[in-house]
């Protein structure tokens, strides 16, 4: 004896497709997939001349520090998840690890607190050798355990100034990464802070080591040193870029060169339940006029 065939009208074939599309979205477990994702260091020069006001936020000015700071925490929520940010100092000679490298979208509050909280009360000399800093930068990137990249954020600015770079005694490349350039082109009074970071007045020429046979050495004024960073990466194996926008910050942070291959377990129950809702809107709202018109020829010629 042949059983009939069983005939679900569309309603019912809708919603039994609907039904086992959210069962799957249910039981679904994460999908391993790669991902590309970034792993930085990124290091704030806290000297003084970071302080200075020639940087543009929102049509008013800001410091340097604040330039940079702002623009990491805008680049956080758009980095991609998997991605890993940590944070240094730095002071004087040397940098100095604030941060571990933390992955960004689970941690992105804890990271802006903390980016915002950096600040010139953390520093320790008001000496800046900017060679020294990024020398110790290197190192400390290269100790750490996934080897971060390297962003280095200064006006390049550096008490006493130096004659020359030094050769380096670091191998060539040992950390990939940037020097990032933050300041003005016109030389601009360097604010004086007490150990609270509170303006108490400005640095004058008799204050500060000026530059050996220069009588035009104005090293109580600050701007961005550009050519020196630029001859500083070159020696060092990084690369320079200058900070203009945030949106300039978020392309050197996001740089191709700094790409890595990143497997995660990816969570994709949206992409069934998607399909499920799109079956289920196809049940209960009202076809489109071009289907209804479709299925009114499709049954004229059946009749």
């Amino acid at each position: 004896m042949k059983l009939p065939a069983l005939r679900l009208a569309r309603r019912d074939r809708l919603l039994l497709g609907a039904a086992v599309l959210l069962v799957v979205a249910s039981v679904l477990p994460p999908v391993p997939l790669t991902r590309t994702v970034v792993n930085h260091l990124v290091v704030f020069d806290i000297t003084q001349s970071m302080y200075v006001t020639d940087q543009l936020r929102d049509g008013r000015a800001v410091s340097r520090l604040d330039a940079a700071r702002e623009g990491l925490v805008q680049a956080l929520a758009q980095l991609p998840c998997g991605s890993q940010i940590g944070l240094g100092i730095f002071s004087s000679r040397r940098t100095l690890l604030l941060l571990a490298p933390l992955e960004v979208c689970g941690n992105r509050t804890g990271l802006t607190q903390a980016i915002r909280q950096i600040d010139a009360r953390m520093a320790w000399e008001d000496a800046s050798v900017i060679v020294r800093g990024v020398t110790s930068a290197i190192d400390v990137a290269f100790e750490l355990s996934q080897h971060p990249s390297l962003i280095f954020m200064t006006d390049g600015q550096e008490s006493p100034p130096m004659a020359s770079i030094p050769d380096f005694d670091r191998p060539k490349g040992r950390t990939a990464g940037m020097l990032v350039g933050v300041g003005g082109d016109v030389a601009q009074p360097i604010p004086r802070l007490d150990r609270q970071a509170r303006q108490v007045g400005w640095w004058s020429a008799g204050d500060v080591v000026q530059r050996r046979g220069s009588a035009r050495s104005q090293e109580h004024l600050s701007a961005l040193h550009a050519g020196y960073l630029q001859a500083l990466a070159q020696a060092s194996g990084l690369h320079y870029r200058r900070l203009d926008s945030d949106a300039a910050l978020l392309r050197m942070l996001t740089d191709q060169r700094f790409d890595r291959a990143l497997v995660v377990a990816t969570d994709v129950r949206w992409l069934p339940a998607a399909l499920a809702a799109l079956l289920l809107a196809g049940v209960f709202l009202p076809a489109p006029r071009w289907i209804a018109r479709w299925r009114l020829r499709r049954n004229r010629h059946t009749l």
